[in-house]
């Protein structure tokens, strides 16, 4: 004999409230959610590892781990890990990104002078730091410069450069001839691994959703 479930177009064991089944959660919103969300806290995390200084990387991986981690179990084992790889590389990536595109666009440029340079050994080779003081002050702050960021080992002290400062002070000096924006290179693999990222979202959520 036909049941109430059966003749509203319900399974006989869904529950019912007020004489209405009551419906799952609703995956959309969090897809929606994961998708939105999920590089935009990549990209600050990439962002915040980009002040000098350990303690800031450091800060930035746990609220990175805590991103992929939570990424990865919204979109299962399979597609999840695949998030998490693309996820981690996308933050390598897109926090040089935006270093590169900040000092082009905000960067002040100051004329200096080296005032010293330093040799460090690395595990194959050696590194250098060039020590700089503006000289446009009377009396200048010293301005580090490693050899990511212009400083090469030909230079000798006294020699005149122009040095680029981050007004703000968050990001790390370089020399004007490190100062050439986002290449687009860079931009193709932070698209890459972006649109993977993405992709790798959209099918492990909605393959949760089918199952």
């Amino acid at each position: 004999m036909p049941t109430t479930a059966h003749l509203n177009g319900t399974a006989p064991g869904a529950p019912m409230t007020a004489g209405r089944p009551v419906r799952g959660p609703r995956r959309l919103p969090v897809t929606v959610l994961t998708v939105v969300l999920t590089p935009l806290l990549l990209a600050g995390c990439g962002w915040l590892g980009q002040h000098p200084g350990s303690l800031a990387l450091t800060l930035s991986i746990v609220p990175l781990l805590i991103v992929l981690c939570v990424a990865w179990a919204l979109c299962g084992a399979g597609p999840g890990a695949g998030v998490a790889a693309f996820g981690f590389a996308l933050a390598l990536f897109v926090g040089p990104a935006m270093n590169d595109y900040v000092m082009q666009q905000r960067g002040e440029r100051y004329p200096a002078k080296i005032a010293d340079v330093e040799a460090y050994h690395l595990k194959h080779g050696e590194g250098h730091t060039c020590a700089m003081v503006r000289t446009d002050l009377a009396h200048s702050p010293t301005y580090t410069v490693e050899d990511t960021e212009g400083c090469e080992k030909d230079m000798r002290p006294g020699q005149s450069v122009t040095l680029v400062a981050d007004p703000e002070g968050w990001l790390g000096s370089r020399l004007s001839t490190d100062v050439h924006g986002v290449s687009p290179a860079m931009l193709w693999t932070c698209g890459g691994l972006l649109t993977g990222m993405e992709a790798l979202i959209l099918y492990g959520r909605l393959r949760r959703r089918r199952a």
